[in-house]
């Protein structure tokens, strides 16, 4: 490998692990929270987007804060299965790598729509294992869904990648 590549690599490292000590801190800090509570606000959304999705796949469901109550149980939505820590994971790779500002940002709005419509479709398939497959859903919660989750950002960000690596995206 040569130095150029090496150090390219070891920027990206630093670049990303900043990014994301930054985004968690936005979500995290105590100051911050008291100030905007983003994580609130988020899930809020989500929630909200749910219970119209859960409601197309025949499930009565209705929403109060974080929760979803459905017909036999009550799921509640957190940090982590709102989406948000894929999507701030997401972000934080694509502002690392060494792009055009524009390819950046193209790349953080398509990259985190699309990570949470499928956290959307995540939800629901939960709410209707929840519903009608009770006995599985801890695994499908903690297992499956994650992984699969975990995979789609990971494609999402290899897909970013195969953008930007065309020569109109690079910065000069």
């Amino acid at each position: 490998m040569s130095d150029i590549a090496h150090g390219s690599i070891k920027k990206f490292i630093i670049l990303y692990v900043l990014y994301m000590l930054l985004a968690f801190m936005l979500i995290e800090y105590e100051s911050v929270k008291n100030f905007l509570n983003l994580d609130a606000l988020y899930t809020g959304s989500v929630v909200w987007l749910s219970t119209h999705l859960i409601a197309l796949l025949g499930i009565n469901v209705s929403a109060e804060g974080a929760f979803l109550h459905l017909n036999s149980a009550v799921m509640e939505v957190k940090f982590g299965c709102n989406g948000l820590e894929a999507i701030l994971l997401y972000c934080a790779a694509v502002l690392a790598f060494p792009a055009a500002w524009r390819a950046r940002l193209i790349g953080i709005v398509i990259g985190s729509t699309l990570l949470q419509f499928f956290n959307l479709l995540r939800i629901a398939l939960l709410a209707w294992v929840l519903e009608y497959h009770r006995n599985i859903f801890d695994v499908m919660h903690e297992y499956i869904t994650q992984s699969i989750m975990i995979v789609i950002a990971f494609v999402v960000f290899l897909i970013y990648l195969q953008y930007v690596t065309d020569e109109k995206a690079l910065p000069q």
